[in-house]
């Protein structure tokens, strides 16, 4: 699986964000809160679980010194990943616009502009990190939009300027 810009795979996980988003919301938009937020949350707790064993897979696993740096929360939408599960659970309204801001933020664009899988472009051993990139990058678009979109969290225009503030505390 080589991604480039415009070529069939790049395509492929654009348009299987889209579906699953668009799936989930119908799967869901019916349900009751508690399944609502049960589900979201399997999927948040499932990214972190995801981001603490990719440690087996290459090339993390083969490069101790790799393994060492990226199991750690290194970007915006490593932290996220880790941040999410909790701030799902909170009540804080705050917290979750800075969730909804930033996630469907920083989702899309590392879904548009895929970084890690382009500089892989040769490296077809990858496809499982390949893979988990796609899965992190959706779930941090996805799980805040849903949680919007389902009236699990409503936004509110006068808490705005906290999503840039909190990313420069998390900075």
């Amino acid at each position: 699986m080589i991604i480039k810009m415009g070529n069939f795979w790049y395509f492929f996980w654009l348009i299987l964000s889209a579906g699953a988003v668009v799936g989930l919301y119908y799967g869901l938009r019916n349900k009751s809160m508690k399944t609502k937020k049960i589900v979201l949350f399997s999927f948040l707790a499932f990214g972190l679980l995801l981001h603490f064993l990719k440690v087996f897979i290459p090339p993390y696993s083969v490069d101790q010194a790799r393994w060492w740096r990226d199991s750690w929360f290194v970007n915006i939408c490593g932290a996220n990943i880790l941040l999410f599960p909790f701030i799902f659970l909170l009540k804080g309204k705050r917290a979750k616009d800075y969730m909804f801001y930033i996630g469907v933020l920083s989702g899309l664009i590392a879904l548009f502009y895929p970084q890690e899988p382009l500089a892989k472009s040769d490296q077809l051993g990858e496809m499982w990190d390949i893979i988990r990139f796609y899965y992190h990058h959706w779930m941090v678009m996805a799980i805040p939009l849903l949680m919007v979109l389902l009236k699990i969290h409503t936004l509110s225009y006068k808490r705005v300027l906290w999503a840039p503030t909190g990313l420069l505390i998390l900075m």
